[in-house]
């Protein structure tokens, strides 16, 4: 009865639809099948609109059929839905990763998940082999079958040949006048197979894009505002195997600024703006120096609360006299106010952790310089990779802003079990714990015990950098060590040393820093049957056990107990403590030691950062160290000594080796130190990121004097090497290769060298 009731609308006169029924659907839902329909409930419907609606659903590409019948005034619409894609299997893409074909297969609609049309096959063939083309390998072929897995699923199989890259075999550029094609082409990632056996001469179309922009902001830099490349051409041998690449270009003629002006609404007054403009009148039109100063005045802007100020440049080119007026107008938009700072990454470390190294605060007018502050105070936090902040406004409000703060956290924890090797001590033991994040708190907590030939050493730390809010930071040290000197390259004797201090941290500004520690400190010191005149000699004028009559059998040791103080003041600008690339370091530092030992050390430390570019950064480094001894004490510990040579100081030399010597020939260290070192540090993705690794060249020159009269710098070491510092998983590590440049005869260099625990 049913079937009889249910004509085919073929067969109907045209009636108002009271309501549409789909019968067949699955996975498409009712409101979507509704919303590509051309006729809607209340409507009138005859034969003659049937192919207009069957023509709009199948457009979809959702459904295999489709029927239309009529039940009463009731339109049904029987469809047969197309199956989804289930899976998608590649095979053979050994040079681009499956989410990057992926993502090509989704811009055809056949990514895993949307319905299977298997016309688009031969299209999503197509494009997949678009991919390869834009890599240069034109010789890639691709096939693609599908399968049926189920009634509503298929599975996609793609093979892949990728075949081999079609190398670039030239790059010609056509029309240039002012400038050469060597100069030029230096500018370029592509290269071309005749630049060396390491040219990168593999084509591909997104570096072309990349290095044409480079080009034309080239010539944007040097005055050229008409430039333009006119076309390019990029044709591949028969044999699929080499490229030839021709870029033509119109340089233009060379042009020049005549005259700056500074408009708009000047909620800024423009004696505080003209500043920051670097070029002047006569000056070559430079694209490069204009964005330098647009950001310069919209930093200006933000310092006054606009956080989203617009600096649109005018130009009134003259073609005659080759020249060109510049007017910065300013668009400053509202005054903001920050609203919420939200923090994203911070997995382990709690929000109030880098909520308190924010100078920017919620509720505060934004200013610019706050932000960069708080930026550069969380990028110092060691235990912080990256830390990126943004600026969103605030929908519906027009005057606020909020802040988005995005951190990548860095490794800063381990339990260390385990033997290892260091160049200097030998085998080593070493069992610990290390972290300065504990429990996302920011705290710092460590215990270690190392065994080596050199030294066993116990040492328990504790540290709470904000023991108040006001950023008084407040430590306790435990630290127990035996040591053989002579393991250490150093003059020969035994001493156990045991020392318990307390120390406190106090920022006197946001730059500046006061330190104090006071505790006790217990030197044994024994001889051996290898120790040096110097070492008896030091017992005896220094020990009430001995005299000058004593002779050296009768020697056995002594021990010193002393009660030692320090204070130090730094100033650090530095943008980070880790490969920092702009800022500077100065500190100063008095260590006082009183009781059966008295004596003092001076210690001046500096560093300077510059960014050459946007990943090369350079850095001087110096340091000199002073001690002497007071009262009733004679000479500096020989335990105390400076000391120079090795990775921490002039590369090139073993460790310790450089200075005076001991009555046996052994390194016994100097009361003068003086260290000089300068280096150019790079990345090196392929080894690690940025913020973990760094490739250097340097510069050092350093050494030990005994004392400071003896002073003369014919007699600092020099050397000069490549180095590789990579902040790894059990702490920073140090790798060098150096080639001593003034080496003496008696000097023991050491061309590779390498340090667990390096300072960056």
């Amino acid at each position: 009865m049913l079937l009889l009731l249910a004509s085919s609308l073929a067969q109907a006169d045209s009636f108002v639809v009271d309501s549409i029924e789909i019968d067949g659907i699955k996975k498409i839902t009712l409101g979507t099948v509704l919303s590509y329909l051309p006729v809607n409930v209340g409507e009138s419907l005859d034969v003659e609109r049937t192919p207009e609606i069957i023509r709009e659903l199948f457009s979809t590409g959702f459904f295999d059929d489709i029927e239309l019948l009529r039940r009463d005034n009731v339109l049904v619409i029987r469809v047969v839905e197309r199956p989804s894609i289930a899976e998608v299997n590649f095979e053979g893409n050994d040079d681009i990763e499956d989410e990057a074909l992926e993502q090509a297969m989704d811009g055809v609609g056949m990514s895993k998940g949307r319905i299977f049309d298997e016309n688009k096959l031969e299209k999503l063939e197509l494009e997949l082999q678009q991919v390869y083309y834009s890599m240069g390998k034109y010789a890639a072929r691709i096939d693609a079958k599908w399968r049926k897995l189920d009634e509503d699923r298929v599975a996609i199989d793609i093979t892949i040949s990728e075949g081999i890259s079609a190398r670039i075999k030239s790059i010609n550029l056509i029309g240039n006048r002012n400038f050469d094609d060597a100069e030029l082409l230096d500018l370029f990632q592509l290269e071309s197979s005749s630049d060396g056996f390491f040219a990168d001469d593999e084509y591909s179309s997104s570096k072309l894009t990349a290095d044409l922009e480079n080009l034309k902001s080239y010539y944007l830099d040097r005055g050229f505002i008409q430039f333009e490349v006119s076309s390019q051409q990029v044709t591949i041998s028969p044999d699929r195997k080499d490229i030839s690449i021709s870029i033509n270009i119109r340089e233009g003629e060379q042009f020049r600024v005549s005259n700056v002006e500074v408009g708009g609404e000047m909620v800024v007054p423009d004696t505080e703006l003209k500043p920051l403009i670097s070029f002047r009148e006569g000056d070559v039109f430079s694209r490069k120096e204009i964005n330098k100063v647009i950001r310069a005045m919209q930093k200006r802007l933000g310092e006054d609360g606009y956080a989203f100020a617009d600096i649109r440049l005018l130009s009134d080119p003259d073609p005659v006299n080759k020249t060109v007026g510049l007017r910065f107008l300013l668009v400053p938009g509202s005054k903001m106010r920050v609203r919420y700072i939200h923090f994203r990454g911070n997995e382990k470390t709690q929000d109030n952790v880098l909520r308190r190294e924010m100078r920017q605060i919620e509720g505060a007018m934004y200013q610019t310089s706050k932000i960069d502050r708080s930026k550069v105070r969380l990028q110092r936090l060691n235990y912080l990779g990256s830390v990126n902040i943004t600026s969103q406004k605030v929908t519906d409000s027009l005057d606020e802003v909020d802040l988005e703060v995005q951190v990548t956290e860095r490794f800063s924890g381990n339990l260390q079990v385990g033997i290892g090797y260091s160049q200097v001590q030998g085998a080593l033991i070493n069992l610990g714990f290390a972290h300065e994040n504990i429990f996302g708190t920011g705290n710092q907590l460590e215990f270690t015990f190392n065994n080596s030939a050199a030294s066993e050493q116990y040492k328990l730390v504790y540290e709470n950098p904000y023991y108040t809010p006001e950023g008084i930071s407040r430590g306790f040290n435990f630290r127990y060590t035996a040591t053989d000197a002579a393991e250490n390259n150093t003059s020969n004797y035994l001493i156990d040393q045991i020392s318990l201090s307390v120390d406190y941290g106090i920022p006197l500004s946001e730059y500046n820093r006061l330190r104090l520690e006071i505790g006790v400190l217990r030197n044994d010191l024994r001889v051996t049957d290898g120790s040096a005149d110097e070492v008896f000699d030091f017992i005896r004028n220094n020990s009430d056990e001995y005299d000058e009559s004593t002779p050296n059998s009768d020697i056995d040791g002594d021990v010193f107990d002393t009660l030692f103080g320090s204070i130090s003041f730094a100033k650090d600008t530095r943008n980070r403590r880790i490969f920092a690339d702009s800022g500077y370091l100065n500190s100063i530092s008095l260590e006082v030691n009183s009781g059966d030992l008295d004596f003092y050390k001076v210690r001046y430390r500096h560093q300077t950062a510059y960014a050459l570019t946007d990943d090369v950064s350079f850095s001087f480094k110096g340091r000199i160290g002073y001690g002497d001894s007071y009262g009733d004490s004679v000479d500096l510990p020989i335990f105390e000594k400076f000391t120079a040579g090795g990775v921490r100081s002039v590369r090139g030399y073993e460790f310790n080796s450089l200075g005076p010597l001991d009555s046996n020939g052994d390194p016994i260290g100097g009361n003068l130190q003086v260290i000089t070192t300068a280096e150019v540090l790079f990345p090196l993705e392929a080894l690690g990121s940025s913020e973990t690794f760094r490739l250097g060249l340097y510069f050092d020159a350093g050494n030990v004097f005994a004392d400071a009269d003896q002073f003369q710098t014919d007699e600092l070491r020099q050397s000069v090497g490549l180095s590789a510092k990579w902040f790894s998983f059990i702490g920073p590590i140090e790798f060098s290769y150096a080639w001593p440049l003034n080496d003496q005869p008696g000097d023991n260099t050491q061309n590779f060298q390498f340090a667990l625990g390096a300072t960056f």
